[in-house]
């Protein structure tokens, strides 16, 4: 059950309220999500820094997309309970302006019936069956709703949603404000600091990233990149963003970019890093945060050497008891 909200803008009714077409909201009963209990994981120094330390933070690239349908509710459910220190997701805008978790502009690719995000209502969407395509899944499971997302990632208070904005899309801008109205509701738009915020707006557009930092300052922005060149500034940096986001080829193309952007006070965000040589790449480095369709079997590697310590030091205090 989740915890009772302050909302930022109260209503007369208790009921949550959804974004219609016209950018108005209407009553309607909010969805209940699936829980599997989350895990109780240390909280280590700085937990949510954009810079988190020495080892790179896991990110669960549209869930544990590797072994369960991209973009579905089991898919981030089992993501969170493997310990995933964020998720990431793609959004669109269906016809009646809800935000729906899905990558690409039609459900082509993963539904048997296709239809087109933004000429289809949720509720046409929600009809769809999403998850039997995967080859290790085989189960239906219905497209997700954004609000659903951040509801069930309320109860895992240590891990951020990575949320894209998908570009060039017919609605336009309407994306970015319907995404920090959402953030808005679910109190999510004015963390104390970037750091410490648990939502981060990220996308290829560099026009979308600029106009989310106008919309709301306060979150964090990821520009992403699909293959950079050279070590010039990105435009974007000139809009303030906080987060870089190549790609693993790019960064075993040009590893001395990691740096670059350190130096001139990004985080970096590389995606999307699956091969064990790329995490161990990615550490490295130094870089920041990595995004994985595989988030445990990343997690045990990227804290593999933390574990071979413990190990060594656990052999060290059994030599010594066995000594007395």
């Amino acid at each position: 059950m989740l915890r009772t909200r302050k909302r930022t803008n109260p209503t007369p009714s208790d009921q949550p309220r959804a974004i219609s077409a016209g950018g108005g909201r209407s009553a309607e009963p909010r969805p209940r999500s699936r829980r599997i209990a989350p895990v109780r994981r240390p909280k280590p120094s700085g937990d949510l820094a954009l810079r988190p330390g020495e080892n790179p933070r896991v990110v669960a690239h549209r869930g544990a997309s590797g072994d369960y349908p991209e973009l579905t509710l089991v898919a981030y459910e089992n993501a969170l309970a493997q310990g995933a220190d964020g998720i990431e997701c793609d959004i669109r805008m269906t016809l009646d302006g809800h935000l729906v978790c899905i990558h690409d502009s039609d459900t082509s690719r993963v539904s048997e019936e296709t239809r087109k995000v933004r000429l289809s209502t949720l509720a046409e969407l929600k009809t769809l069956d999403v998850g039997s395509w995967h080859l290790r899944h085989r189960k239906p499971e219905p497209p997700l709703a954004l609000r659903e997302l951040l509801e069930l990632i309320e109860a895992y208070p240590q891990a951020r949603a990575f949320i894209e904005t998908k570009h060039p899309v017919v609605a336009g801008g309407r994306v970015e404000r319907a995404l920090a109205e959402e953030l808005r509701y679910f109190g999510l738009d004015r963390p104390r600091s970037h750091g410490e915020s648990r939502a981060v707006m990220m996308s290829f557009s560099i026009l979308a990233v600029h106009r989310f930092g106008q919309i709301a300052p306060q979150i964090p922005r990821v520009q992403l990149r699909h293959y950079r060149t050279g070590a010039k500034p990105l435009p974007a940096e000139n809009y303030g963003i906080q987060v870089v986001g190549p790609s693993i080829d790019t960064i075993r193309a040009k590893p001395f970019l990691v740096e670059h952007w350190h130096q001139r006070g990004l985080a970096v965000y590389c995606w999307t890093v699956d091969d064990p040589a790329d995490v161990e790449l990615c550490k490295r480095l130094g870089v920041d945060w990595i995004g994985t369709n595989f988030p445990a079997r990343t997690l045990a590697r990227v804290n593999e050497d933390e574990q071979m310590r413990a190990a060594e030091i656990g052999t060290v205090h059994g030599s010594f008891a066995d000594r007395d």
